[in-house]
């Protein structure tokens, strides 16, 4: 996709051909952009005081391909700009309002952010995704801070049904000079990117970008320096505007992945996941029940 600039970029640009309401629209939209990025189509148009119309065409005036991609600019915008302080602020008065749910309610957010993603999510790409990852010889899982227990997540559950897993989530010299020496030519990179990933998870995707190795990136948006470098981008648009992010889809889906890659290499993944079994016993890995 052409880099036609932010959306205030756009707007700038579009705002002498915009209609009354569509100029309406972007006032609210550059005054409030940051409640704007977690509004649908149809409230972000009761907010601004316009028609649903209005959203869909202002979107296709700034040049996006639909309103969806109008919201991942607005979030991409965020990324770049929001601080601990404002998440903290955000986030605790969603705490307040949480506190009025009965017991029964309290999963209630949660449970709306899975119905989102759901409605939003081509399965075609889990799929996709699986294939790509399964015939590598190597995977690399990437992901730092935030995002570094997703990648210990997946690598470890992922090693028990297959072989060459390589967890790349903390500043390991042994490790680096691993990647930095192997020959990289069959292998595939799995990468969670999620709100203000470390300058080092960019490096690590150009230099596997650099070298011809397939990823796939899981993201929160498909407009960052590294879905751009990315084969595959599996979109998850969660809410992370707070300072403690909202990740439970990405476990859920890296789940669902995983068990995709199993299957496509069922009898390796039996022969392996009977290796992992054998060896916990014998290690007494894991506590006994008796």
């Amino acid at each position: 996709m052409e880099n036609k600039g932010t959306i205030f970029q756009r707007i700038e640009q579009h705002k002498g051909i915009f209609s009354a309401k569509q100029r309406k629209l972007s006032d609210y939209i550059i005054a409030n952009y940051q409640t704007a990025a977690f509004l649908n189509s149809t409230d972000l148009a009761y907010t601004a005081g316009v028609s649903g119309s209005t959203v869909i065409r202002f979107a296709e005036t700034l040049g996006y391909d639909g309103f969806p991609k109008m919201k991942e600019a607005l979030h991409q915008i965020i990324q770049q700009d929001i601080n601990t302080v404002d998440a903290f602020m955000d986030s605790e008065q969603q705490l307040g309002s949480y506190r009025a749910l009965t017991d029964k309610s309290i999963f209630q957010p949660c449970i709306q952010t899975f119905h989102t993603i759901e409605r939003s999510l081509s399965p075609e790409l889990l799929d996709q995704s699986a294939e790509l990852l399964a015939k590598a010889d190597n995977i690399f899982i990437i992901g730092f801070q935030g995002a570094a227990f997703l990648s210990e997540y997946m690598a470890y559950f992922l090693s028990k049904v297959r072989k060459n897993v390589k967890r790349v989530n903390s500043l390991d010299s042994v490790l680096f000079e691993k990647i930095l020496s192997t020959d990289l030519k069959h292998d595939a990179v799995l990468i969670y990117a999620f709100p203000r990933f470390p300058t080092l998870t960019l490096q690590l995707a150009q230099y596997f970008h650099n070298n011809n190795v397939p990823i796939v990136c899981m993201s929160s948006t498909t407009e960052n320096p590294i879905s751009e470098l990315a084969n595959i981008v599996i979109p998850i648009d969660i809410e992370y505007r707070a300072y403690i992010d909202h990740l439970a889809p990405v476990v859920y889906l890296s789940e669902v992945l995983g068990k995709k890659i199993a299957k496509l290499n069922q009898m390796e993944s039996m022969k392996q996941l009977a290796a992992f079994e054998q060896y916990a016993e014998a290690a007494h890995i894991f506590c006994s029940n008796k």
